[in-house]
């Protein structure tokens, strides 16, 4: 089994957490290695602070880029 690590910048403000609490499921991203990406926001939840969610985040998928793990790297 092969996984891997898509590295991702995101600032979601306050504001745009309110629409995933009424029902956007999906954040679109750009990697630091340019792709585009999508991936479940309730990943991210651990990771709310007064201010939304911001930082660099390495998410690690695995075999069919199943989500595996997320950690924030940097703020």
């Amino acid at each position: 089994m092969t996984s891997s690590s898509i590295e991702v910048d995101i600032h979601i403000s306050q504001e745009e957490l309110q629409r995933a609490y009424q029902g956007v499921e999906q954040v679109y991203a750009q990697a630091t290695d340019g792709r585009r990406i999508r991936f479940p926001v309730r990943i991210l939840w651990s990771f709310i602070g007064h201010d939304g969610i911001h930082g660099r985040f390495l998410i690690h998928v695995g075999q069919h880029n199943k989500f595996e793990s997320v950690v924030r790297i940097s703020i």
